[in-house]
């Protein structure tokens, strides 16, 4: 399982809609916006600047 960076979904990797790499890592997505808006700031995802999402 991983986690879409973007908005913190669970997917499984075979089932992710998107995925890319980036600095040698592959990161999976619920969907395309959520690869696009990734793309344009990859470090506010990775460095978990993006905290505007829940917990459950």
């Amino acid at each position: 399982m991983a986690t879409d960076p973007v908005c913190r979904m669970t997917i499984s990797e075979e089932k992710a809609v998107e995925k890319t790499e980036y600095k040698g890592k592959t990161y999976y997505f619920c969907g395309k916006g959520c690869k696009e808006r990734f793309e344009k700031e990859p470090e506010k995802y990775i460095s978990g600047e993006n905290k505007n999402w829940i917990k459950g």
